[in-house]
């Protein structure tokens, strides 16, 4: 599903939308994987009419409004460029005030004015898609890596006004998420450019859920990973959520949104084009969708 040309395009003379969405897709929806039923709470994120306005004065999200509850994992589908990256953006707090519209409310909170700081400490966490730009500090080594974003806090942080780092404690930290997200090599002073991609990916992963968080923003979380990876990464993301927490999920992997999501949301030139059910939806219906057509 990658090129996000396909949006846009009407396919070739004589092709129907049902026989364009089975080739996007390429078969037809898999079953989703066993997993234990989704026992959702309280609503935790609550999105209403939100827009990110770019400096041309075009919309790249447009009028978008769902609830997450807590104990559920929401998916986000479409072709790539149509708003996903936006949304994970607008969420994190990575875009400035002045280009949103809409509302966004987190854990009872009015996030309208709050920075990426705030969010964290109200239980927010972020995989970003891209791990190497927005994730990680290649020339730093793992056990500073291991501590972005919470290097603040404690047991990290100690002392008057917590100005000091407790060497032991990152020590500590670093090589429990190396172990428990089976990061190779653990080697703690190694700098974060010498693992692979997929390392990389488990070294932010690790770190994002370390503690648990009440809501995690997952953007492509298993892009790029190898078949025993992607397969912790999905077990992490099922374990936070079994335990009361939420999961964001967007991702261009039709089957892991199918595997994983216990709602589908579709977003189609920024807009919400539709929402599924992972359990009953058909390649066909999600491929409309994702083309701008209706589902049934």
């Amino acid at each position: 599903m990658a090129g996000g040309g396909l949006a846009q395009d009407d396919g070739a003379p004589g092709t129907t939308a049902a026989e364009l969405a089975r080739l996007m897709i390429g078969r037809e929806a898999p079953p989703a994987a066993a997993r234990r039923p989704a026992a959702p709470g309280a609503p935790l994120l609550q999105v209403e009419d939100l827009a990110v306005v770019a400096e041309d004065g075009r919309r790249r999200l447009d009028g978008v409004s769902f609830t997450l509850h807590a104990g559920e994992i929401l998916g986000v589908a479409g072709v790539e460029g149509n708003g996903q990256s936006e949304l994970i953006a607008a969420l994190s707090g990575l875009v400035a005030p002045a280009a949103l519209r809409g509302r966004v409310a987190f854990a009872g909170h009015d996030l309208a004015g709050t920075g990426v700081r705030r969010r964290q400490e109200l239980g927010l966490a972020h995989v970003p898609e891209d791990r190497r730009r927005h994730g990680l500090l290649l020339d730093f080594d793992l056990a500073a890596n291991a501590i972005l974003g919470r290097h603040d806090r404690l047991p990290v942080a100690v002392g008057p006004l917590r100005a000091w780092l407790d060497r032991a404690a990152i020590a500590r930290r670093a090589a429990a998420i190396l172990e428990r997200f089976a990061v190779r090599p653990a080697r703690p002073e190694l700098p974060a450019r010498a693992l692979s991609g997929g390392n990389q990916q488990k070294l932010v992963l690790g770190r994002e859920l370390s503690p648990p968080p009440r809501l995690l923003l997952a953007a492509q979380p298993t892009r790029g990973i190898d078949l025993g990876g992607s397969a912790l990464i999905h077990r992490e993301l099922l374990a936070l959520r079994d335990g009361g927490g939420a999961v964001l999920l967007v991702s261009s992997d039709l089957d892991e949104l199918l595997a994983l999501a216990d709602r589908l949301l579709v977003l189609h030139r920024g807009r919400l084009a539709g929402e599924l059910d992972p359990g009953r939806a058909t390649a066909e219906q999600i491929g409309r969708l994702m083309t701008g057509g209706a589902a049934a």
